[in-house]
């Protein structure tokens, strides 16, 4: 039994590692293939600015309207690409030529650098192209500077292309990747709960089977309690009975008076041996009868021998269905008597019965030194005991019955 409770613990805990690890696992690949889905949307945003970058500049060497024809004819054109801006602007932010219609946030055009720049904007990208070179002037090109009304003419900067798109391939691919990503954190976020499930549920199970083994060894051991009770107690009471009659014979203060008294005393520890293992191992029906709990307290403990214990019923009802002679008598007094044995003879104990959220509750409280250092798991097992001449019954069938 030990052996397949431990194998079932490492196939337990071997489920719960596999589990957690293929969870972990599916997070982590569903994480690099979202990071990968977004440096590939950014790779593929810059591609589609640099080829509608290439597009624009065939409108380099136009002027005026036709300039402003062929950017809204390119924008109409790649719409569906997402398209949605194109035009010249100088770096003081005037537009010299577009197509399109632009996002309301002004231009910043960078004044110099060799790198285009990116900016958000909503749902759009912005795109500051550096300028291209110069084309090559024709005679219908008009002049070539602008003239500042006194006959001199000043050089402006060459424009910048600033192009307004929509990346609707990228972002597409970033929102199947993070909803790749939320299905896996959430497929992996229930198997590893069902993983853990299952861990919890095995060991109930695995803690099941040790209670019943457990309660399995002692059905045997209260049986054979029983049988061997019943053979020693009839040979018991005969032993026991012979001797207080040869106590009563002999002559007080002989030796021989002092012999069968010390007879008479071992048969009457035997004796309540035998009725420990009987109580032990009876198993009938209980005797369920209306009782008030607080006198059943103040007989057991006036049934325990040289003690003044101090009772507390101000919280108990005035009745209670219980079995007066099982707890009264195995459990209480029982309890009573450990209490007694344990505490100081200047500070006895106490017991108290009342109302506790629904539930008629004992309190028997010692003032001893306490149960030596792993004690407290080994108290209700069968013949464990702390004092020399103890059975290590009370509290087992204290248990049982309660």
């Amino acid at each position: 039994m030990s052996s397949r409770i431990r194998s079932g613990t490492w196939a337990r805990w071997g489920w719960l590692l596999t589990t957690l690890a293929l969870g972990a696992a599916v997070i982590g690949s569903a994480w690099a293939n979202y990071r990968s889905a977004s440096l590939a949307a950014q790779d593929l945003v810059r591609g589609e600015a640099h080829t509608l970058r290439d597009a624009v500049l065939v409108t380099n060497r136009l002027r005026g309207d036709a300039q402003r024809v062929a950017l809204d004819s390119l924008v109409v054109a790649q719409h569906e690409a997402g398209l949605r801006f194109v035009g010249w602007v100088r770096t003081d932010g005037s537009v010299v030529s577009s197509g399109g219609k632009a996002d309301p946030a002004p231009f910043d055009v960078p004044e110099s650098g060799s790198d285009p720049e990116y900016l958000r904007l909503g749902s759009r990208m912005r795109v500051y192209f550096p300028p291209p070179e110069p084309p090559p002037r024709h005679s219908t090109d008009g002049p070539p500077f602008p003239s500042d009304g006194a006959g001199q003419t000043r050089r402006l900067p060459p424009p910048t292309i600033v192009m307004e798109f929509e990346p609707v391939v990228a972002a597409q691919m970033v929102t199947r990747a993070r909803r790749s990503l939320v299905v896996a954190v959430v497929g992996a976020f229930v198997l590893m709960s069902a993983g853990l499930g299952f861990w919890r549920l095995s060991q109930r199970i695995e803690e099941g089977e040790r209670r019943i083994e457990a309660q399995r060894r002692l059905s045997t051991l209260g049986e054979m309690s029983a049988v061997l009770a019943h053979e020693i107690r009839n040979p018991l009471a005969s032993l026991k009975g012979h001797a207080q009659l040869l106590v009563e014979r002999l002559e007080p203060q002989s030796g021989d008076r002092r012999k069968a008294e010390r007879v008479v005393e071992e048969a009457t520890r035997l004796e309540v041996l035998t009725s420990d293992l009987l109580d032990f191992a009876r198993t009938g029906p209980m005797d369920m009868r209306m009782v008030d709990p607080t006198m059943l307290l103040r007989a057991a403990a006036a049934d325990v021998p040289g003690a003044v214990i101090r009772v507390d019923g101000d919280r108990a009802p005035e009745r209670w269905l219980l079995d007066e002679r099982r707890i009264g008598h195995a459990v209480l007094v029982n309890l009573l008597r450990n209490a007694v044995q344990a505490s100081p003879p200047d500070r006895p104990p106490e017991a108290r019965v009342g109302l506790e959220n629904g539930g008629l509750v004992f309190t028997i409280r010692d003032f001893g030194p306490g149960l030596p250092k792993g004690g407290e798991d080994r108290i209700f097992d069968p013949f464990f005991t702390t004092k020399a001449s103890g059975t290590g019954l009370g509290l087992a069938v204290a248990r049982r019955i309660v």
